[in-house]
């Protein structure tokens, strides 16, 4: 599900938006204009949008995954929209999408200390995954199996 309703400079300013949201910010790891293009033309992106702006998102890939799952790679909304179920209700949908995809799983990072959003992803069903070669070992890594199916 590619959210047809936004443009690339929406998406990114956006991003510029909530980029020192993050503990790390976004534009620390990567090009915002760059990274807003990707979300554009490869993500499966779920969007609020108010007054004609982005507010929150939920972005991530359903297509073209390894080993069948799903990843949630941003779930952000902007000061002054938090704390109104958007986020959840992204993460839902994106659930949704993977779902319509027949994806076994959809994993994601979230830093530990965030415990809002880590209790939001448990409320929704996700659970902590351990990987033997972890290649973020210091984020906490969490999925949501589809079918009870566990691989």
């Amino acid at each position: 599900m590619k959210e047809k309703n936004v443009s690339k400079e929406q998406i990114e300013l956006f991003l510029r938006e909530v980029d020192t949201s993050f503990p790390t910010p976004l534009s620390m790891k990567q090009n915002l204009s760059d990274y807003a293009w990707k979300l554009f033309e490869k993500a499966t992106l779920c969007v609020e949008i108010q007054d004609g702006r982005i507010v929150s998102v939920a972005a991530g890939y359903t297509e073209n995954v390894i080993e069948n799952r799903g990843y949630l790679s941003m779930v952000a909304t902007a000061d002054g929209y938090q704390g109104r179920g958007y986020a959840k209700k992204l993460v839902k949908q994106f659930l949704e999408a993977a779902s319509d995809a027949q994806l076994d799983a959809v994993h994601l990072y979230a830093v530990s200390t965030n415990t809002k959003a880590v209790s939001m992803y448990e409320k929704l069903g996700f659970e902590e995954w351990k990987l033997s070669d972890e290649p973020r070992p210091d984020d906490l890594h969490l999925i949501y199996y589809f079918r009870n199916k566990k691989n």
